[in-house]
């Protein structure tokens, strides 16, 4: 990390007008990068970059030229680009399988997926001709179990495989690439689909090997260390950041997660 008179580095963050992303920029301002806000929402993306200090633009996930022009942008108008946080992503509510619509599956493919893939190749390309630098990708606890996110989960999944393929294929060319793998978290998203029935939160924390779900700074908190030179000889991983989720497995077979005898 860049120090006193020298410039700071540059980080990127897709997504980064949502709630992990807006949690991941106040973060890495507060380690010392200098952040750029990429969101399809230019003007939420702008109003976050206000509350922080820092630069917003727009970005679309699902428009290959969109990305391209983004990270021609930052290159040029900001800086060269050390730090990548792909957050941005396409959501789904639960469904059957036969329930799935065909558009939305093609939305949350081209986005999540190809998206993504097209984000850390363009972004990825300074990085290569400088052979230095660091890449965040996110993924979900959905990627690692059978979820009734039809089209999500699947595409969470792919991020695992092709962050691995990414960090292989780039490290011995400076650039490292992890994954961290959200539960689930508290984002205003989230909170709008509790309200309307869609998901229920004491359902959700009875799953959790802690008793809480997850809130987005510490989603940010596992993006900024991976991200960070501290994390220099990782690359390569997949990050849960789930409150447990994973860890309790089959304990509803056994009658669910022990709760704590009363004092």
């Amino acid at each position: 990390m860049a120090t006193g008179s020298e410039a700071a580095p540059v980080a990127a963050i897709t997504g980064g007008a949502g709630g992990i992303g807006e949690a991941t920029v106040a973060r890495l301002v507060r380690d010392g990068w200098q952040v750029v806000v990429l969101d399809r929402d230019v003007d939420q993306a702008k109003a976050v970059a206000e509350r922080q200090g820092v630069i917003a633009h727009e970005i679309d996930l699902a428009d290959t030229r969109s990305i391209r022009d983004a990270a021609q942008w930052v290159e040029r108008e900001v800086g060269p680009c050390r730090g990548l946080a792909a957050v941005a992503a396409h959501l789904e509510n639960p469904h059957m399988p036969e329930d799935q619509d065909a558009d939305e599956w093609d939305a949350i493919v081209r986005v999540n997926l190809t998206g993504t893939f097209r984000t850390l190749t363009e972004f990825g390309q300074g990085m290569l001709a400088r052979r230095a630098g660091s890449i965040v990708t996110i993924g979900s606890i959905t990627a690692f179990n059978s979820s009734p996110l039809q089209a999500y989960g699947p595409t969470k999944a792919a991020i695992l495989n092709m962050s691995r393929n990414f960090a292989v294929a780039w490290g011995r060319r400076g650039i490292r690439v992890n994954c961290v793998c959200p539960g689930p978290t508290r984002t205003p998203a989230v909170e709008a689909s509790y309200a309307r029935g869609e998901r229920s939160p004491d359902t959700m924390i009875r799953e959790t090997a802690l008793g809480r779900l997850v809130m987005p700074e510490q989603v940010a908190n596992a993006i900024g260390f991976l991200l960070s030179d501290d994390a220099g000889a990782i690359t390569g991983i997949e990050l849960p950041v789930d409150a447990g989720v994973l860890a309790t497995q089959v304990w509803g077979l056994y009658g669910g997660v022990p709760q704590p005898a009363d004092d």
